[in-house]
């Protein structure tokens, strides 16, 4: 049954890059050229994903990226909560894709996604974590000092009312320490300063680690 899932999460995910090509990186023939040279001036750090003028993405990264989704969807399946977790892994996913590929997170696809994680967490019978609020305030100054994006923040926003405190700090710990492993990584790499570090791909690991991973070790940790 896993395996099954795991193609099927799959194809899956080929259908989420097909869409997210339709609806975010398709952009009329008129302003291909001015669109494409947009993205790849941004991207132009060499990260992960490089937008080409013909191919959107290079077709090992769809493989990449299809496979990484099927194992995303065997995760959500082995949960207690499989639909909460295969909305909020679904929505994770999505949104650091499109940071990866062009660093913006757009309010069409988050905002529809933090009201489908709000409806499954109502759903499964969730609490709100009022505690966690607090502790993105001081995230806001990383904003304004522009060391962090504003789009990371919305993410967080949406996710953090329904983390606790500690689950809530575990994440942001996981994810910064992998941002700096992939920042020095990318000097050593290519030895080259990293113009811009799309954070939300980092995020979304934290989530995925510290609440469908290893929840209990980290709340028992922090306790």
């Amino acid at each position: 049954m896993t395996i099954f899932v795991f193609f099927l999460g799959a194809l899956l995910g080929f259908f989420w890059l097909m869409l997210l090509q339709t609806l975010f990186w398709n952009p009329s023939k008129s302003d291909s050229r001015s669109h494409y040279q947009k993205v790849n001036k941004v991207s132009d750090n060499h990260w992960f994903f490089l937008l080409p003028t013909r191919w959107p993405l290079p077709l090992l990264y769809w493989a990449i990226v299809c496979l990484c989704y099927g194992g995303l969807c065997v995760v959500a399946f082995h949960d207690s909560q499989s639909f909460l977790a295969f909305v909020w892994l679904t929505s994770a996913f999505l949104l650091s894709l499109t940071d990866l590929i062009d660093y913006s997170v757009y309010p069409q696809l988050l905002y529809p996604a933090h009201l489908l994680l709000a409806l499954a967490q109502l759903r499964s019978g969730a609490s709100f974590q009022w505690l966690s609020l607090g502790l993105l305030v001081p995230l806001v100054y990383f904003v304004w000092q522009e060391k962090m994006g504003g789009g990371d923040l919305l993410v967080l926003s949406g996710w953090r009312i329904w983390l606790t405190p500690t689950t809530l700090l575990a994440l942001l710990l996981v994810a910064s320490s992998l941002g700096l492993l992939a920042f020095f990584s990318y000097q050593g790499i290519w030895k080259k300063r990293l113009a811009q570090l799309p954070f939300v791909p980092f995020l979304s690991l934290g989530l995925l680690i510290v609440r469908f991973i290893a929840f209990h070790t980290f709340d028992a940790f922090f306790l």
